[in-house]
């Protein structure tokens, strides 16, 4: 496989060419159709996706049934994500489970990267392994600051509109 789009995704950002080689010897490449689930919201999974092409919907299920997976709780379609892009980066790192659904609005070509790979190249590269945990490290601050900004707005909405100055 062709390092060239690894190169330009921020999880990648800062390895070299060797350790890129790596990382694509490591991918499974996945066709997936439109409408179908990648992953869903709660359950457990332990690999981050790579969407060479196509386009993905991210949603959550809404309200207070939304902590049981099995009420058929409505859901809201938060973003709409375009390849080149990645995603379930957090199944690399935790055994939690995913805090959105993913579902393909087109055919989407992806490549795979599962836990026990990503175990594997850390063991083999230490310097790799740091690389790696600091880019997604660093994905998932900035992906914190901008929910914290969005729940920032959504309270500053809610008290002007209970009339709370």
């Amino acid at each position: 496989m062709d390092v060239t789009l690894l190169r330009t995704l921020p999880v990648f950002e800062g390895l070299d060419t060797e350790q890129l080689s790596a990382v694509a010897g490591a991918l499974v490449p996945r066709r997936v159709g439109p409408g179908v689930d990648i992953f869903t919201e709660g359950e457990r999974s332990t690999s981050l996706f790579i969407m060479t092409a196509g386009a993905v919907g991210t949603s959550k299920r809404m309200g207070l049934a939304a902590q049981d997976a099995g009420t058929g709780a409505r859901q809201k379609v938060l973003v709409h994500l375009r390849a080149p892009q990645f995603f379930g980066e957090m199944g690399l790192l935790t055994d939690l489970e995913r805090s959105a659904t993913i579902t393909t609005d087109t055919e989407c070509e992806l490549l795979e990267l599962s836990r026990s790979e990503f175990d594997r190249l850390v063991m083999a590269d230490a310097r790799l392994g740091y690389r790696l945990v600091r880019n997604i490290a660093v994905v998932l601050a900035d992906r914190l600051r901008r929910s914290d900004l969005d729940v920032l707005k959504l309270t500053t909405a809610l008290s002007l509109a209970l009339g709370n100055r």
